[in-house]
């Protein structure tokens, strides 16, 4: 009786790189070959069940604890769909801003009504940038595929594709903005945290594989959140591109206030 053939391994395969956040950083190292698998005891015909001869044939490789299966292709909000819900969300942020500033200079009022009058403005302009950063919750991934839930839905980026990546810091939270080829996705550093020791594993061994490959350098604000060492000419938080786009929702929130000022004065 031959012993039972071992399960194939799975498709996905851990690359090394760096560990996890708290710590010590150690170069990756090469394992050493799995010794081949030799029964201790050979077993009569008698006592083989058919359903145990055929077991190693219908078993499936198990996943790496902390990962979901694998998810397939990642998920992509189409092209018009992002750019109509950004023109639609800044029409309605310039005349919310309008409808603003016209009740505060018609009618003045306290801080607390200041606030109430404004207050559709900034829900159209905070939900304008959540899209245009491509700001997830929720997030997961199967170790090729990290994806999590925006406001247009499920949206994901392919790990082995990575391209650039950069971060925003505050004194409360750190946004990891990654790219790849297609879209990019904005994480905050605690969301990814939540989901999983090995959800933070696969994304920084990735990250960790891109700088490897010549396509990017990690910053600093980036690197913190592994606890991975940086390179002489990494910057602080890279090209995260959100400047522009808060300073392009302002001046919408600030045009609109000055229209409905003006409206209000005439």
């Amino acid at each position: 009786m031959q012993p039972p053939q071992q399960p194939q391994p799975g498709p996905y395969q851990p690359q090394p790189g760096p560990p996890l956040h708290g710590q010590h950083f150690a170069p990756p190292q090469q394992f050493a070959p799995q010794q081949q698998f030799a029964p201790q005891q050979q077993f009569a015909p008698q006592q083989q069940f058919a359903s145990q001869q055929q077991f190693h044939q219908q078993q499936v490789p198990p996943q790496a604890p902390g990962l979901v299966a694998p998810l397939g292709p990642p998920q992509r909000v189409p092209g018009a769909v992002h750019v109509s819900s950004l023109v639609v969300l800044g029409l309605v942020l310039v005349g919310a801003a309008v409808f603003g500033g016209y009740e505060v200079a018609f009618y003045g009022g306290n801080k607390f009504q200041v606030i109430m009058w404004f207050l559709p403005a900034i829900i159209a302009m905070l939900a304008m940038m959540f899209i245009w950063q491509a700001t997830v919750w929720s997030v997961r991934s199967d170790g090729w595929v990290l994806e999590g839930a925006g406001l247009l839905g499920r949206q994901g980026i392919d790990l082995t594709r990575l391209t650039a990546v950069a971060s925003t810091a505050n004194a409360r939270a750190t946004q990891l903005v990654l790219r790849d080829d297609v879209a990019q996705l904005t994480v905050d550093a605690k969301a990814l945290h939540k989901a999983g020791p090995a959800v933070v594993d696969a994304v920084g061994r990735a990250v960790w594989a891109g700088q490897e490959q010549g396509r990017y350098v990690v910053p600093r604000g980036a690197a913190a959140v592994w606890g991975m060492p940086t390179r002489p000419d990494a910057t602080a938080n890279g090209r995260a591109g959100s400047t522009p786009r808060v300073l392009a929702s302002l001046g919408l929130l600030l045009i609109g206030t000055v229209i409905g000022v003006v409206l209000a004065l005439n």
